[in-house]
């Protein structure tokens, strides 16, 4: 393989000097996401780009692939090296310098609005088995000229078949570009507007209701409830309702 560990940090500008009392308030963040990791088990990290390690890692061992927290946080993204099948790492260098272009592209005021989600798969260090998860960038903090200082990674199951599905959602006009892996680039792509109905279906089924009593509440019929799902689904390019709630809530559907 061509490419490094290390490649990843080449398409990122150098950033000014970063003390210890700015990270001080990097703390601030992790002891609010330690205390909702209380109530949920999330499986997140948090990336410092200025270090170019990982500033903290969750004990959730859906990421950590056997290896414990020490561990990860010691490898760094030495961890990608260790984890991540060949194949999906080429794929993780090529859309980690088309985000960061895309990144840096953006007016300053608007790169804290930038998600970008895609799917890959982990190897277990023990037995080589492989997982596919849905991975979520989003940037945490940036330097007062805007460029990345960290972001954090929120790591969840995912029921796609293969790799990819690299996408980039902009939160403050509800867009979404899509990775184009022939021409190493995102690009805008037009979201299909769901129907009434739809968007009714979906604000029910994101408040925890079941298709059943969503069916009564509307009055009509659990299969016809059934229809407005497999039409969400693909109007907003998801596998399962959980992604489209979460993309929903992101484009300004919900």
């Amino acid at each position: 393989m061509n490419h490094k560990i290390s490649d990843f940090f080449e398409p990122i500008k150098a950033t000014q000097y970063i003390g210890s009392d700015n990270y001080a308030h990097v703390e601030r963040y992790l002891n609010a996401l330690k205390a909702i990791s209380k109530l949920c088990d999330l499986s997140y990290y948090i990336i410092d780009y200025y270090r170019k390690n990982f500033f903290y890692v969750s004990s959730n061992p859906l990421f950590l692939c056997g290896y414990s927290q020490e561990e990860v946080l010691k490898l760094g993204y030495d961890f990608y090296g260790e984890c991540v099948p060949y194949e999906d790492l080429l794929l993780l260098f090529e859309l980690n310098e088309a985000g960061f272009n895309f990144f840096y592209e953006l007016p300053v005021e608007r790169r804290e609005s930038a998600t970008i989600s895609y799917d890959f798969r982990l190897k277990h260090k023990s037995n080589n088995s492989l997982v596919m998860i849905n991975h979520k960038l989003a940037p945490l903090l940036l330097t007062e000229d805007g460029n990345i200082w960290m972001a954090i990674c929120l790591v969840t199951l995912s029921s796609r078949k293969s790799s990819g599905d690299v996408h980039i959602i902009m939160q403050d006009n509800h867009t979404r570009h899509n990775f184009s892996r022939e021409e190493k680039l995102f690009k805008r792509t037009e979201v299909k507007k769901l129907s009434k109905k739809e968007s009714e279906v979906l604000k029910y089924i994101a408040t925890g209701y079941c298709m059943d009593r969503v069916a009564s509440i509307m009055n009509i019929s659990v299969s016809t409830i059934k229809n407005h799902k497999t039409s969400i689904l693909k109007k907003m390019q998801v596998e399962n309702i959980t992604e489209a709630v979460f993309n929903a809530s992101k484009q300004g559907v919900l």
